[in-house]
């Protein structure tokens, strides 16, 4: 058993002086997105943070989705124009 630090306080592995890299990362996330102060964010939680990640990470999915759609018509709409004006469309 290791000797206490603080009274009963042990260490048991890791580090407390710094943060991860990836806790920094979480957190200009959420204050990217979502425009919140970095005490509103250091005051969270982890069960919390992940839960705004997520809603970040859904925010994106269905950004990407919308603009995989608007391409696919925009495509779509060249073609037609072409074809109506009777030329041949380029293949890319």
């Amino acid at each position: 058993m290791r000797p206490p630090l603080f009274g009963r306080v042990y260490a048991v592995g890791g580090s407390i002086s710094r943060l991860s890299e990836s806790v920094y990362r979480e957190a200009a996330d959420i204050a990217y997105h979502f425009h919140w102060n970095r005490s509103e964010i250091w005051n969270m939680n982890k069960r919390e943070k992940n839960m705004w990640l997520a809603q970040i990470n859904r925010i994106h999915r269905e950004m990407r989705k919308e603009r995989e759609s608007e391409t696919a018509e925009q495509t779509a709409r060249v073609i037609a124009a072409y074809k109506e004006a009777q030329l041949p469309y380029p293949d890319a």
